[in-house]
């Protein structure tokens, strides 16, 4: 099945694959039977046919700024940066962020929330942002406030892929985004990710399922209407994954450490010695 797209539930669009069973009886009526079946479809970010796309491991980062003007004071604004410190995740995988907020503004800030949101565009440009996670990691920025918060972390749910590759009116793309609600309006970053479903070089699957996707859309996105309303497409999720590049500086950092250059030259000295007493005994 290399020339179908993957099996992907929308608010307002699906990619379902039926099959049909019959039993074509000599006397009476046929009988007939379906199931949905769900069509998996690899992505590895290391083979990524965007040129301009960067590696895996490149840092994006992204900054947004706001200037709010009153009648009585002199404009102020506010700004925010987001980091995130890699491209390429699998389902399972912790989407580690920094992030920082300077609001220099007179007035106080809503929730400041870090989000994972799965953008879904029809055709050429009708696009529906569904938002997969989320974390509220401040209450509010109070006036003159700067924060700066390191290693927020999201979880990639059991999800689709990104582009849905072989799929014509669909697109399907990934980002994390930096919400500040300052009332009328909102202080917005965001950086593009890849969800692939194979880990990058270095890190190793050690325990993975395949696990359901969410399809909790809100409640007023579109529902469907269909007898199969209750289907929901399974995607590899990996529930243990281990980096054997962190290992490796580990054993590099115990090699070049002082403990282990004392006990090497404990173990030289002791063997000297043993050496210089055998050769006092025979002389």
């Amino acid at each position: 099945m290399a020339g179908i797209p993957c099996s992907f539930e929308a608010p307002e669009a699906s990619i379902r694959y039926i099959v049909h069973g019959a039993l074509v009886r000599v006397a009476g009526t046929n009988i007939t039977t379906k199931k949905i079946v769900t069509v998996l479809r690899d992505l590895d970010s290391k083979r990524d046919n965007e040129r301009k796309s960067p590696s895996s491991r490149h840092v994006l980062e992204d900054h947004a700024e706001r200037t709010f003007s009153t009648s009585c004071c002199r404009p102020s604004r506010v700004s925010c940066s987001l980091c995130v410190l890699k491209r390429s995740y699998v389902p399972g995988e912790t989407i580690h962020a920094d992030v920082q907020i300077h609001n220099m503004t007179m007035r106080k800030s809503g929730p400041c929330k870090l989000q994972l949101k799965q953008l879904v565009t029809y055709g050429e440009n009708h696009c529906v942002p569904i938002i997969l996670q989320e974390l509220e990691f401040h209450e509010s920025a109070r006036q003159g406030q700067r924060r700066q918060w390191k290693n927020l972390s999201l979880t990639v749910p059991a999800t689709c892929p990104s582009k849905l590759s072989k799929c014509r009116v669909i697109d399907l793309r990934y980002c994390v985004a930096l919400d500040c609600d300052f009332g009328e309006s909102n202080l917005y970053a965001a950086v593009p990710i890849t969800i692939a479903t194979l880990p990058e070089r270095g890190i190793i699957p050690v325990r993975w399922s395949y696990q359901e996707c969410s399809l909790d859309f809100g409640e007023d996105e579109v529902k469907y209407s269909s007898s199969d309303d209750g289907f929901k497409p399974k995607y590899k999720y990996y529930e243990e994954l281990r980096d054997i590049r962190k290992d490796k500086y580990f054993v590099l950092k115990l090699r070049q450490s002082p403990g282990a250059k004392r006990r090497l030259m404990i173990n030289e000295g002791e063997s000297r010695t043993d050496s210089d007493a055998m050769n006092e005994s025979k002389a």
